[in-house]
């Protein structure tokens, strides 16, 4: 029987059990995943967003796969490691690993995954089950995740297994001698049964309307993925920019504001500005879809709406602006029929919708 460190209590969910998803297996590694381990692990981009400089040796990786294979349980306090297998041809893809807080109910996550396999889903798949595993099996009512700021790759990943932003704490992680920001996230058992149980096809209605005194808080509350406020103002920076409107060629800004119900429900928001500095139209300002609500066509089922009122009011075309970059909503626009005009706005690039 394994001898564990004094004052840790071995956690009596065993992983000896494999956790299978839809195309992946989460299972304890064996010496025959070494060579492969030490690879990925010691990637570059993978050690930078790890805090590491050095990576993996073989003799290290067999030691740290011998004692895992040896608990066959995670320890309270001590991180625990499985690998991500893909079923179809037993490729391993990278693994996932957690730390059960001393006191229990509480873990935190992290993953890695080999760079080709990147850009699959692979990492949110993954995630996703070790987050219900520890809920069912070990108890868990919270779930947290650190990483670097600039990591947006990550975000997407916790963000898709349902997991917010909470803080960053400042200088709170030394890395190689210098400390660091940390981004926390987390989310608790009963936000992942929400974010499992939320709405996931497209809405049978999506209805434009008044936002009014009694229910502007109600609107207020609609909040948007972290890694996506590089593109998509919060709801806070609308109300103040509505109520201070800003001048674009010298043209104050007109807001025009409306909510977006789908199948009755506060989804997204919308907000234009009735001019847009000499040129012939309304602007697109704001377009913010509610994090429980993406992935259901309502973004571009409300700019649709949005251009039948203006299409029905004469108005003869819509301009926009984006920030360029990774996950930019550039191609959404591109879908919904908006083109380049050739010019920037404070280095966003401007788009435009003819109408008429």
């Amino acid at each position: 029987m394994p001898q564990f460190p004094a004052g840790r209590a071995v956690v009596r969910a065993t992983v000896r059990r494999v956790i299978r998803t839809e195309r992946l297996a989460l299972r304890l590694l064996t010496a025959d995943d070494v060579d492969a381990f030490v690879a990925y692990r010691s990637d570059p981009v993978t050690r930078r967003w790890m805090g590491v400089s050095a990576p993996p040796t073989p003799a290290g990786a067999a030691e740290g796969i011998a004692r895992m294979a040896a608990l066959g349980a995670p320890v309270e306090g001590e991180w625990f490691r499985l690998g991500i297998e893909r079923t179809g041809d037993g490729a391993l893809l990278g693994d996932v690993d957690f730390v059960l807080r001393t006191g229990g109910g509480i873990a935190e996550i992290g993953f890695v995954l080999v760079p080709e396999a990147r850009g699959h889903g692979y990492a949110s798949e993954a995630a996703g089950a070790l987050v219900d595993h520890l809920v069912a099996a070990h108890g868990v009512h919270r779930i947290e995740a650190s990483l670097a700021p600039d990591n947006w790759a990550s975000m997407r990943v916790l963000e898709s297994t349902g997991m917010t932003f909470e803080a960053i704490a400042r200088q709170a992680y030394l890395l190689e001698g210098v400390w660091e920001d940390d981004l926390r996230y987390a989310t608790t058992a009963a936000d992942r049964a929400a974010w499992t149980r939320r709405h996931r096809g497209a809405p049978a209605s999506v209805e434009l309307v008044t936002i009014t005194p009694d229910d502007a808080h109600v609107w207020g509350r609609l909040r948007t993925h972290h890694s996506q406020e590089r593109f998509v103002a919060t709801m806070a920076m609308s109300w103040r920019d509505a109520l201070f409107p800003e001048t674009f060629q010298e043209v104050l800004a007109v807001p025009w504001l409306r909510g977006v119900l789908a199948d009755g429900e506060c989804a997204a928001f919308v907000m234009l500005s009735e001019t847009h500095g000499s040129r012939d139209g309304w602007y697109l300002w704001r377009l913010l879809v509610d994090r429980m609500h993406q992935r259901r066509g309502i973004g571009g089922a409300a700019v649709r709406a949005v251009a039948d009122e203006l299409r029905a009011a004469g108005v003869p075309r819509l301009f926009t602006s984006y920030v360029d970059g990774p996950g930019t909503p550039g191609p959404f626009y591109a879908g919904l029929g908006f083109v380049p005009t050739g010019e920037t706005i404070d280095d966003e690039i401007e788009l435009v919708l003819e109408l008429a």
